[in-house]
């Protein structure tokens, strides 16, 4: 039972799951309802008119509507994904927090490679620690090395911050309010 529940989970297996049920569920219709005669004479009634002859052979004329048929079908799906391009989540990949610009990437759902970037030149900004004397303790440096930027010296670890600006972009993707800075 756990198997199943794993394979039901993977977008790929449930998918050929689910095929197979309404595949089994159509042939038991099919049979309970007496319909094989009907689809048997409906495929005899095909091939006798691919095989028949006018003055230019139907099977000819089917080979010939197949690539008229692609090219309808590759003009509509053209026509469909301009309407319905739409921004997925993981487009969002930048965004200002703090002063700051900061990327990211995704790895599934999961942000991966979080990096802070100068807001003005959009170089890399690596923090720098420095020692607080007043607090007795560290604070992060923020400055720019390219264009001399900086924010505010900032007293929490590194690794802490970070995870500041993971959670506020989580709320962003929960809330929605990432498609406005998707659009900004």
């Amino acid at each position: 039972m756990e198997l199943l529940k794993k394979l039901w989970k993977d977008p790929v297996w449930s998918k050929v799951i689910a095929t197979g049920i309404i595949a089994l569920i159509v042939a038991v219709a099919t049979y309970i309802l007496n319909l094989w005669p009907d689809i048997l004479s409906l495929i005899k009634l095909t091939w006798g008119f691919i095989t028949s002859s006018t003055s230019t052979p139907n099977w000819l004329l089917t080979i010939m509507a197949i690539p008229c048929f692609l090219f309808v079908m590759a003009i509509l799906s053209s026509l469909k994904g301009k309407k319905n391009q739409t921004s997925s989540f993981t487009d969002y990949v930048k965004d200002n927090f703090e002063g700051l610009s900061w990327g990211w990437r995704y790895h599934g759902q999961q942000i991966t490679n979080l990096h802070c970037l100068c807001p003005k030149c959009q170089y890399q900004i690596i923090p720098r620690a420095e020692h607080d004397y007043q607090k007795g303790g560290f604070v992060y440096i923020y400055a720019c090395e390219e264009c001399g930027y900086k924010v505010s010296p900032v007293a929490i670890e590194n690794h802490e911050f970070e995870q500041k600006i993971e959670l506020k972009i989580q709320k962003k993707l929960r809330t929605g309010e990432w498609i406005e800075a998707l659009n900004a």
